[in-house]
């Protein structure tokens, strides 16, 4: 498994390391696995939820709603719903 330290993700994702611990704080990004020295280390599907949360944050949703959105069991059908929403009122 590829893991990432929250530095690495960081410069991946061009995030602050701040925002990264943020998002783990609220729930909306948890890291793979911690360390006994308490590192994140996050792998392919945390960097994969991040790019959806980048996503969702460029259509200016707010956290609570990119966290609800994603933990949504039909999350498919929602992605549908946003992609709507946002052809709406972005683009007009």
């Amino acid at each position: 498994m590829k893991s990432f330290t929250v530095k690495k993700l960081a410069e991946i994702s061009g995030v602050s390391v701040r925002t990264l611990h943020y998002y783990d704080q609220i729930g909306l990004l948890s890291p793979k696995i911690r360390t006994e020295k308490k590192y994140r280390l996050y792998g392919n599907d945390e960097l994969l939820r991040l790019q959806q949360i980048l996503f969702f944050r460029e259509m200016d949703f707010q956290l609570k709603d990119i966290i609800d959105i994603l933990d949504e069991p039909e999350f498919a059908l929602f992605l549908q719903k946003a992609m709507k929403y946002f052809a709406e009122t972005k683009l007009g």
